[in-house]
């Protein structure tokens, strides 16, 4: 009991009382100073505002604003636990949401660019499909309906060679069409949207004169004559020179797109591990020299 009365042994305890609640103070002093805070400013208050102004067609009320921004800063607090819990890892929608967004402000740097003249005259030049009043057709058809006939291919075979030795085309017992039997000026778009993209391609790629097929559509076999051939031609470039530049701009999006994603490729050292590779069908394994 005589250790209990030593003045020293009462020294040693206070000091190690005092020196463990000031660690404990000083680490909770430090800890909640090194924790960058979350603030709502003016910029926020006036965002949620137009937001609710937008959608409601009417500015909040105070208390109503208030609850906005009460809420606002609710979520960024929780956001931000969230984060420090590392909850935002392996989630499919917000690692989704991330690059799209980086895609989008990537893809915006392009909307910044301004094409010099010369720049957007090469494009033009390099991209005549883009800019250019298509070619159209003038034709005749003949059709043979496969549900009205037993063979509708054979029958129009046999219609194309009575039309070859000269026969009249009123003489061919031909079967009827809801777009008709003759077309004026009409373009491959448009006759692919009526008959199929594989029957516009074929007839377009006839030449006037002469019955020509069978041809076949979604609807039957077809008997062709064309008429008339107006020639693809190119529009000035004062009268595309925005939609040229639309277009400049939509291709610089995806150039900006496809560098960056080669350069952060580079910069992470992603690529495919060996057994994602062996699914996937890659070849895994370096050649090895024949002995």
């Amino acid at each position: 009991m005589t250790l209990l009365r030593e003045p020293l042994l009462h020294f040693a305890v206070v000091g190690a009382i005092l020196f463990g609640g000031y660690s404990w103070l000083n680490d909770k002093h430090v800890e909640s100073t090194s924790v960058k805070p979350v603030r709502i400013g003016e910029g926020d208050v006036r965002w949620l505002k137009q937001t609710w102004s937008s959608q409601w067609l009417r500015d909040p009320t105070a208390d109503e604003l208030k609850g906005l921004a009460e809420d606002l800063l609710n979520e960024k607090v929780m956001a931000r636990e969230a984060q420090e819990m590392g909850l935002e890892k392996d989630d499919t929608i917000i690692r989704r949401r991330l690059a799209q967004k980086l895609k989008f402000l990537v893809e915006d740097t392009a909307q910044l660019a301004e094409p010099t003249e010369a720049e957007l005259r090469q494009f033009y030049a390099a991209n005549p499909a883009h800019f250019q009043t298509p070619g159209k057709l003038s034709f005749r058809q003949v059709y043979f309906n496969p549900e009205h006939r037993k063979d509708a291919a054979a029958d129009a075979t046999a219609a194309l060679a009575a039309l070859s030795a000269n026969a009249e085309v009123d003489s061919i017992e031909g079967d009827g069409l809801l777009f008709g039997d003759s077309f004026a000026d009409t373009d491959e778009l448009a006759l692919s949207g009526m008959f199929g993209a594989d029957f516009a391609h074929e007839v377009f790629a006839l030449e006037p004169g002469g019955w020509r097929g069978p041809v076949k559509s979604g609807y039957g076999f077809h008997l062709v004559l064309v008429t008339r051939r107006t020639a693809t031609a190119p529009k000035p470039f004062e009268t595309v020179r925005d939609a040229v530049l639309s277009e400049w701009r939509a291709a610089k999006q995806v150039e900006l797109s496809r560098d960056y994603l080669v350069e952060l490729r580079n910069k992470y050292n992603a690529e495919l591990d060996d057994s994602a590779k062996a699914l996937l069908g890659h070849e895994t394994t370096p050649k090895v020299a024949a002995q």
